[in-house]
């Protein structure tokens, strides 16, 4: 028999059915756990994205402090209520739903906040979101 036979690294048909059956299997099987682990969309709710969109609601074009009296309640998606509240020196100011439940989802971020007219102090902004 010659060294390059025509038999040669050939697998039997039925040897690459029974290997690509196993391997789509094992991808069926991946694909089935990790569906169960990975958080679906709508899992929580989106209180980074509100809390961007609420300090970008509440400064000015071309300014980085916020301003109380320009808060928006109305800063959640479709489907979804917020609350939002303001603290700084210590006062605090609040739009949005009055009292989020306990699984709501929050999140804050220290802003400059404009207390008086030529006036800015530290402050927090908290965002709380739920369906």
């Amino acid at each position: 028999m010659s060294r390059w036979s025509a038999r040669r690294a050939q697998v039997e048909p039925v040897a690459a059915v029974v290997a690509v059956l196993a391997l789509c299997l094992a991808l069926v099987a991946y694909g089935s756990v990790s569906a169960g682990v990975l958080p679906g969309p709508g899992a929580s709710a989106p209180a980074g994205q509100v809390l961007d969109d609420a300090v970008d609601a509440a400064t000015t074009e071309g300014s980085v402090v916020v301003s109380p009296s320009a808060l928006s309640g109305t800063v959640a998606p479709a489907g979804y209520q917020a609350s939002v509240r303001l603290t700084a020196d210590n006062r605090s100011w609040n739009t949005g739903a009055d009292a989020p439940p306990p699984e709501a989802a929050s999140a804050s971020r220290r802003v400059p906040v404009r207390v008086a007219p030529g006036e800015v102090a530290p402050g927090r902004l908290t965002v709380a979101v739920w369906q």
